[in-house]
Order: C-alpha cells, then sequence, then structure tokens
C-alpha cells in the first residue's frame, strides 16, 4: 500500500487553520503548517513529492492567488490539490477561488466525515477525478440503524454511492456477514440488504484516513434506489466543489 501524503496549511497562523490543524491530527493526517507562499515553497521543495494537498484559508491575503498556486505547483513533480477552509465565502468569492485553481472546500461548519472525505478526495487526485471508481461516492453524516446476525446496532454513513458504502463503527461486523441497513433518502427511509466486503479495525495494517468500520456492498439494490443514491451522491460532490 503506498504511504499516505502530508497536507500543508498555508497561512497556518491563522486560528481556523489552527483548529484544521489540530482535527486533522486527530483524523490520522500529518499537517505541516507554512505561514507564507515563501516557507510553503520551501516545504513542498524538501518534501520531494511528500505533499499532496494544500489547504488555504478563502481570504489569503496574496495579490494575485492564481500566479501563487502556480508557483506552489512549479515544486512538485506530480500532482498537487488545493482545497480551501475557513468560514463560507459569498459566491463572487467562491468563483474567485475557483478560478484561482482550488478544487474543494472545507468550509464550516464540517462534519468529521466530510473533512476526511474531502481531504482524501484530494490526496487521490485524478484518479478519483477520472472516474475510476465504479460509481460516485460521497460523504454523509446519516446515523442509521443495521441488522446482523439478528441482532440490531446503529452505524453512522461515512461515505455511500449507488452500489454500497462504507459504514463507522467501533464494532464491524466479519467480512462476508450479510447485513441489512436503512437508508434516508429524501425523507423517505429506504431498507437494503448488503454484504461486508472490507473491515478497518484498529491494528498496524488499518488505514488511519478511514474511520473504524466497515465497507459493505448493496446486493440487488432496488433500481429507483440507485438512481436517488447516484443523484444525491453526484449533488452533494457538486457542492463540496468549487
Amino acid at each position: 500500500m503506498a504511504s499516505q501524503k502530508d497536507v500543508l496549511l498555508l497561512g497556518a497562523t491563522a486560528p481556523t487553520m489552527e483548529l484544521l490543524g489540530a482535527r486533522l491530527s486527530r483524523l490520522g493526517y500529518r499537517a505541516i503548517a507554512a505561514k507564507t507562499p515563501e516557507q510553503a515553497h520551501m516545504l513542498l521543495r524538501m518534501s520531494r513529492g511528500a505533499i499532496g494537498a494544500v489547504v488555504i484559508p478563502p481570504e489569503f491575503p496574496v495579490m494575485d492567488l492564481k500566479r501563487t498556486l502556480i508557483f506552489l505547483s512549479s515544486m512538485v513533480k506530480g500532482e498537487l490539490w488545493y482545497l480551501a477552509a475557513g468560514p463560507t465565502p459569498p459566491d463572487e468569492q467562491r468563483r474567485a477561488l475557483r478560478a484561482a485553481g482550488i478544487a474543494y472546500s472545507l468550509f464550516e461548519p464540517i462534519h468529521d466525515h466530510t473533512l476526511r472525505f474531502q481531504i482524501n478526495r484530494a490526496l487521490a487526485g485524478s484518479a478519483v477525478v477520472r472516474g475510476h471508481r465504479a460509481s460516485l461516492r460521497a460523504p454523509t453524516n446519516w446515523e442509521v440503524p443495521i441488522w446482523a446476525n439478528g441482532r440490531k446496532k446503529d452505524a453512522h454513513v461515512y461515505s455511500v454511492s449507488a452500489s454500497g458504502a462504507f459504514l463507522s463503527t467501533p464494532t464491524p461486523s466479519l467480512r462476508g456477514t450479510e447485513i441489512t441497513l436503512q437508508l434516508p433518502l429524501e425523507g423517505v427511509a429506504h431498507k437494503l440488504t448488503a454484504r461486508v466486503v472490507a473491515t478497518n479495525v484498529p491494528g498496524n495494517l488499518a488505514q488511519k484516513t478511514l474511520p473504524t468500520g466497515m465497507g459493505v456492498a448493496f446486493e440487488s439494490p432496488p433500481v429507483d434506489t440507485e438512481v436517488r443514491l447516484h443523484m444525491f451522491a453526484q449533488e452533494r460532490l457538486d457542492a463540496l466543489s468549487l
């Protein structure tokens, strides 16, 4: 498995960025602080490709943000993706951020699931953007009931697609277990059968940037449910992009 890349926080002395750095650390990421573009440029050069994403406050004080991002990207041989974090800016400022080359938003308030998903999305780069996955996935903070082996428990949906979901739970079921879960879509509960296809549990092999839990694949979901899930994922991803 490839090693997880680091995240660079530009303008790291801003209170919102300091809080974000603490949250990222708690979620399993290595966040590197840079006060200025010059310092960020030096850190990117020294990292030799170990940094995969840069987070910037919406009102970062530079004369030309687009030129600043080009200046930073010049130090990276591969991809470098940019995110904006902080208070939600007005539409005009969002358009300016997008025009400068920032792809994704981390605007407050943001749930840990969405924060984790957006960082992973940026670190994955164009492998996700080009659609290498079978179906679109999007983050949620749904709390849902699940049934496994005749017992009911609650879980949080970290991400969902038309074909499956990743469920955050401290007690994931074993791989191969058949479960039933109930998803809330447009105010309607959709009960689905699924099978556990992967687990992420504490230990040496755990993926630190995913929550403890399990990935499940839906088994013969109704077509209308698949369509609703696909539409939800598309709308959610669009809302989280600049």
